[in-house]
């Protein structure tokens, strides 16, 4: 029997029988902890600016940048003031940023930005004549002011940003927000800087405002209560205006990667929420992060982040359709596997979006062997960290990631390791094999490859035994090896050394088959035994093992996978002779007994216990076991009668034909010649008598 191909994503699915084998992790983005301290929001009255203006020296330094942070909030109650006031207060509130206290300087940052913007001072910022700017207060009626463009310097706001930048990275800062005001204000500044031209200058000016603005939204974005906050259309959209959407220049390049860096980190953050997926489909966040793909594939904190936003959209179908349409951010995402070699955080997305997209879509397995023509860099990936892990003491390089800009992520990622991209890597292997056009290539023009990929995953199971810690790892590795020994329909004769591999893996695959811990990883290891005992000269090594013997006995298994891919190895099994006469009355126990648990619902698992019986069938079987496979057939027989009288069943019709098949074939009962070396049966008596006159009575 041929096991079938296998493909893997969040599950993988078989045709015949339908099972769930490993489950590949999903990406986690690092969020803040549920058990953060809370804090009540504000009920603080309004307060006159002649008592922000008289206090501005108490000690209460909460209580004074509270009511200010509300009057800068609810300006247009108090526009009886002079810009001499407005300035005083300001000013003040800016020095509180440094404060000792954090809450101080929270509520320091809001009312300074709620300052500059509340009194349109940020429309000034690239503004070099004086504007008259309009205010309503509540009456209704208009006050128009006049501010000089020159009474609040940008440098001024690009120190507020800064230092909100420095302390919103802090987690007792995160905790300490309590509304959504300080995004609000925020996003108004992104708001407002959309309306200015794009041309050199202005941009140039624009960028570092920009950056820090979105370094603070990305910080806040690590919060989970605040990211349900901005994963709203109204925010996405505002992002999603400002990522790719500046014309580039040499002159201010670096800054405009630096901002496009910082967006894809803000969107890192918040697609770990639920809805976020459906969130960038619907305001076009899929289609910018193929562009950066295109466009800046040799920037690595961009390329880092796209890439952890990616694999967390490829586990939507749709998300991967939007990707595989462009072919050029598939070539550049499948060359990492040779530019970002070293770099295991880059190789670790990567893998796993490719494993992904091609679960879904045969096209881009094809892509990437032909088109791209970077399997064998797959491979050297692969051979890179199969060495780290076992053979570490081999290696002197440094990962590139550690001299990279990104360092800033490393305590975010430190946790993975060289397994983990393994794993990956391992796993999208084994779904580009699935294409048998891809692995008869590999088996005829790189069969050197072919050997070597065998040993070495043959070593990472030798290594990886503990199947409760690495199952994820074992599971991968099996199911690599399942699709590369499909293929392979006799060993390479004249290779004995490859030979003693397969010897070596037929022994090795006997302690994860029988083992009642993981049914998943049994069904695994089968299906690779299901490969290799195609093979008449794995037969004998087979038997030696005495791993035969195990898989007959988890024919007694409640899990209905496990009996399929067993009576599959046992069909193959069948075909030696030494098997068949050694094992074949301890086999019919067991198969009948399947076939008598059977429902017309399992009729793939009784059509392989038919095929297995039909095998068994010869002159000498013992009448009593005849009989029982008589009665079991007959049985099971009768209930696919019942089932084709109602309607037609193709599948239980081909069952039907191989019951028939049994009852016809089955010895008769007979009567043996009794003489030493003969053994022949007969009918009746009377043909037993005339020969024995004829053969034995000379």
């Amino acid at each position: 029997m041929n096991p079938e191909k296998k493909l893997t994503l969040s599950k993988i699915t078989l045709n015949r029988p339908q099972q769930k084998i490993g489950l590949p992790p999903k990406i986690t983005l690092n969020k803040q902890l549920d058990s953060r301290p809370q804090s009540s929001k504000i009920d603080i009255q309004s307060v006159n600016i002649n008592w922000l203006v008289d206090n501005i020296q108490q000690e209460n330094k909460l209580e004074w940048i509270q009511k200010c942070y509300v009057f800068f909030k609810d300006w247009t109650q108090n526009t009886e003031c002079n810009d001499q006031c407005k300035e005083q207060i300001l000013k003040q509130s800016i020095q509180l940023i440094d404060f000792n206290d954090l809450q101080v300087r929270l509520y320091a940052i809001k009312a300074a930005l709620f300052g500059f913007t509340t009194l349109n001072l940020l429309d000034l910022l690239f503004q070099k004549q004086a504007k008259p700017l309009l205010r309503r207060p509540k009456s209704g009626s208009k006050i128009q002011e006049q501010l000089p463009s020159l009474l609040y310097q940008p440098q001024q706001i690009l120190a507020i940003l800064q230092k909100t930048a420095q302390l919103s990275n802090e987690n007792v800062f995160l905790n300490l927000i309590n509304d959504n005001s300080l995004s609000f204000v925020l996003f108004r500044i992104l708001k407002l800087f959309t309306q200015l031209p794009k041309d050199q200058t202005t941009t140039s000016q624009q960028l570092p405002y920009l950056n820090l603005i979105f370094i603070i939204i990305k910080n806040i974005a690590n919060n989970q209560k605040e990211a349900q906050k901005l994963l709203q259309p109204t925010y996405i959209q505002l992002i999603d205006n400002y990522l790719h959407s500046f014309p580039y220049d040499q002159t201010y390049e670096k800054d405009l990667l630096n901002l496009y860096t910082t967006i894809t980190a803000t969107l890192r953050n918040l697609a770990n929420e639920n809805n976020s997926v459906e969130m960038y489909l619907q305001n076009g966040i899929i289609k910018k992060l193929v562009i950066s793909m295109v466009n800046y594939s040799n920037n690595y904190e961009l390329i880092l982040n796209t890439l952890r936003i990616m694999s967390k959209m490829s586990l939507s179908k749709e998300c991967c359709e939007y990707f595989l349409q462009s072919t050029e951010a598939m070539q550049n995402i499948s060359s990492f596997f040779k530019t970002y070699q070293t770099n295991i955080y880059i190789i670790i997305r990567a893998s796993f979006l490719l494993a992904n997209m091609t679960t879904y879509f045969e096209g881009i397995r094809q892509l990437i062997y032909y088109k791209f023509n970077q399997f064998g860099d797959i491979l050297k990936c692969f051979d890179y960290y199969w060495t780290k892990e076992i053979n570490p003491q081999q290696l002197n390089q440094i990962d590139q990631f550690s001299q990279s800009r990104a360092a800033w992520d490393f305590q975010i990622l430190q946790s993975e390791k060289d397994i983990d991209a393994l794993i990956r890597i391992i796993r999208l292997i084994a779904n580009i094999l699935t294409i048998e056009q891809i692995g008869l290539d590999i088996l005829k023009n790189y069969s050197n490859e072919y050997r070597i990929l065998i040993s070495k995953l043959l070593k990472l199971l030798q290594k990886n035994t503990i199947i409760t810690k690495q199952q994820e790892i074992i599971s991968c590795t099996l199911s690599c090896l399942s699709n590369l020994t499909f293929y392979e329909k006799q060993t390479f004769l004249n290779d004995f050394e490859y030979k003693n591999i397969k010897y070596e893996l037929i022994t090795t695959l006997g302690h994860f088959i029988i083992q009642n811990e993981d049914q998943e990883i049994c069904c695994d290891g089968l299906r690779v035994l299901s490969n290799l005992s195609r093979q008449k000269d794995l037969i004998k090594q087979i038997m030696k093992s005495r791993i035969s013997e195990g898989v007959i006995v988890l024919l007694d298994s409640n899990s209905r996978e496990v009996v399929y891919y067993c009576l599959g190895v046992i069909l193959n099994l069948l075909q030696d002779q030494d098997f068949k006469k050694k094992e074949n009355i301890n086999i019919i126990d067991y198969i009948t007994q399947v076939l008598n648990d059977c429902t017309t619902n399992e009729n793939d698992i009784a059509n392989l216990g038919l095929k297995c019986l039909i095998l068994l069938l010869d002159s000498n079987l013992n009448q009593e076991y005849a009989n029982k496979i008589e009665t079991a057939v007959q049985t099971f027989g009768n209930v696919c009668d019942q089932v084709l009288k109602v309607k037609e069943n193709n599948e239980l019709s081909n069952t039907r034909q191989l019951i028939n098949q049994i009852i016809n074939n089955i010895p008769e009962e007979g009567y043996p010649c009794m003489q030493p070396n003969c053994g022949r049966k007969f009918k009746s008596q009377m043909e037993l008598q005339i020969h024995i006159n004829r053969r034995h009575k000379l």
